[in-house]
């Protein structure tokens, strides 16, 4: 199988990120009363990273990487339904801290669904309160998690 994590560049890549978002992420009921933004300005910071996870060409995750000196947020992670529970998530997580380590990150972090905390305990993260901020707004609810890289 051939995977590749790519930065989302082009105008069909960005269709693809948003689709899978919409359909995992902010599928109906997960964020009542949220919108989901196409034009959100967080995606095209300087520092943050949106990534398009493919499997032999096939667009099946999407995940952000925020820079921020030696540490970086891990967002918006998704795989799409009928992929999950296959692997492809460790795969996905383990280029992702690839990618991180190209940018000098040392720490990463996350703000992760409860149903996920398990997936990340697996995978080396730890449970790790890095902004209590963050947990009183879209990530309410989530588990704050870090990763030594």
């Amino acid at each position: 199988m051939g995977y590749e994590l790519k930065p989302v560049v082009s105008r069909e890549d960005w269709q693809h990120l948003h689709a899978i978002r919409r359909a995992v992420l902010f599928a109906p009921g997960r964020h009542p009363g949220v919108e989901y933004d196409d034009n959100h300005p967080d995606d095209h910071r300087h520092n943050h990273i949106p990534y398009l996870f493919e499997l032999d060409g096939e667009p099946i995750g999407v995940v952000r990487l925020d820079r921020l000196f030696e540490f970086g947020t891990v967002r918006l992670v998704a795989i799409v339904a009928e992929r999950q529970r296959q692997g492809h998530g460790r795969v996905m997580e383990a280029m992702v801290a690839d990618a991180a380590r190209r940018h000098a990150i040392q720490l990463l972090r996350v703000n992760a669904a409860p149903d996920a905390v398990g997936f990340y305990s697996k995978t080396g993260w730890r449970k790790d309160v890095w902004d209590i901020n963050e947990l009183r707004s879209i990530a309410q609810g989530c588990v704050q998690m870090v990763k030594d890289i």
